[in-house]
Parts: C-alpha cells; structure tokens; sequence
C-alpha cells in the first residue's frame, strides 16, 4: 500500500472506532458488574481517536471531517470486545506499515507514540475481557 492509502484507511477506522466506542459506552454501560469501568474506557478511547483524527488533519492532506456515523452495535460486551481486539490489531499492523513508508522524523515519532498507545489499549482490552469472562 502506498502511504495515502493507508492514510485513507486509518482515517476511516478511527472514525468508525469512535462512532462504535461512543455506541457501546453508551450500550454496556449500564451492566452492573463492568458497567462504569466499560462506559470510562470506551468513553476515553472515543476522545484520543477524536484528537488522533486533528493529528491526522496536521499531517495529511486528506480532511477527516468527522461524523457521527449510524452503526449497528454488537450484542453483547463479549462479541464487543472481540471485535475491539481485532481491530487494534489491524490498526497496529496498518500504523506499522505506515511508519514504514514516512520519512519525516517527526511523524515517524508520532505514529509510533500511536503504535506504542495502541498496545497499551490492546493489553487494556484483553484484561476487560478476561474480568468478563471471568464472572460467567
């Protein structure tokens, strides 16, 4: 892939991770057990795609105008997050191939701050879904 394109990808799954987690915050957060630890994390992760998309309009020239897009929520938090671990392993996999391809050191820099948040979200993930599954 070439650099806009995966430019062009990473966009469009940060605006469609925003819209899930802004969903699903709202969705799960009411569970008795996880409901708030749920509704806080997801809340915040909806917040740093929001300010990665400004990231992206300083680095890219392509326009992320975000918008709130109507999606079809899992059924339950377990499928959730399974679909959440899935998908911060593809967006680490793209953001590797990205920094691959950068030459301007300070994006190089920023992707990898990206890379090295999106672990730490993937081990946060992991964890939550392990405490879930742990009270079935």
């Amino acid at each position: 892939m070439k650099i806009k394109e995966l430019m062009r990808d990473l966009i469009i799954e940060e605006i469609y991770d925003i819209s899930l987690y802004t969903i699903e915050a709202e969705l799960f957060g009411d569970n008795p057990e996880h409901g708030e630890r749920i509704r806080k994390f997801f809340g915040r992760l909806a917040d740093e795609k929001r300010a990665r998309l400004k990231d992206f309009d300083r680095i890219s020239r392509e326009r992320t105008g975000f918008r709130q897009r109507h999606l079809q929520a899992p059924r339950s938090i377990e499928a959730a997050l399974r679909a959440h671990v899935n998908r911060t392993e593809q967006s680490i996999s793209l953001y590797s191939s990205l920094i691959k391809l950068i030459n301007k050191p300070e994006y190089r820099e920023a992707f990898g701050a990206i890379i090295v948040r999106e672990r730490e979200v993937l081990v946060s993930l992991r964890e939550l879904q392990a405490a879930i599954k742990g009270l079935k």
